[in-house]
């Protein structure tokens, strides 16, 4: 108790009394809550879109719970082959439950069922040996990048030669710069 009025007394002479004794509450309130970097929920947004069996749209910002945070991990020397035993811990749900949001922004003839979102939020999170029955466990090294669509930037005097690319109306050949151009990128 001494280090906090302690504290209090230094940042009023500072800053001010009022706002040290709401920075002293906001870091018991911290300590009681646990780490800030343990594995806990925490709300994402997302911007999620669903079309109809017509490609008719609907979309809306959804709110969604996931799991975030860190694991404690570890390795340990092995005399055998890999010569270690590893202990990788990841941050994920323990239980999952269904959710439905309602999309606000659709066309006006979409079907009913485009505007309803389904998606799945955590009960709870902990640190847990990742299994891939359910949870994308690959790290970034194992990521296939060929099979993910590139997406690039275009600067507006490279369009017109994109145009003449894809439309060769006199250069057949054209078509093979295009191959080209799409496999350098």
């Amino acid at each position: 108790m001494i280090n906090c009025l302690t504290l209090c007394v230094a940042l009023s002479m500072v800053v001010g009394c009022t706002w040290a004794a709401a920075t002293v509450d906001e870091l018991a309130d911290q300590n009681r809550s646990g780490p800030m970097l343990g594995c806990h929920k925490r709300v994402f947004t997302y911007r999620v879109s669903q079309t109809d069996n017509k490609g008719r749209e609907c979309w809306d910002h959804v709110s969604v719970w996931s799991c975030h945070g860190r694991c404690d991990s570890n390795e340990i020397s092995d005399w055998r082959f890999p010569y270690k035993r590893s202990h990788h811990p990841v941050c994920m749900h323990a239980g999952r439950t269904r959710s439905v949001a309602v999309l606000r922004h659709c066309h006006p003839d979409a079907d009913p069922e485009a505007k309803l979102y389904e998606y799945m939020e955590p009960k709870s999170c902990s640190c847990q040996t990742c299994t891939s029955m359910d949870t994308s466990c690959e790290g970034p090294k194992q990521l296939n990048t060929d099979a993910v669509t590139k997406i690039f930037q275009i600067e507006e005097e490279e369009i017109e030669n994109l145009k003449a690319l894809i439309f060769p109306q006199q250069n057949p050949s054209r078509l093979w710069d295009l191959a080209l151009f799409f496999a350098a990128v």
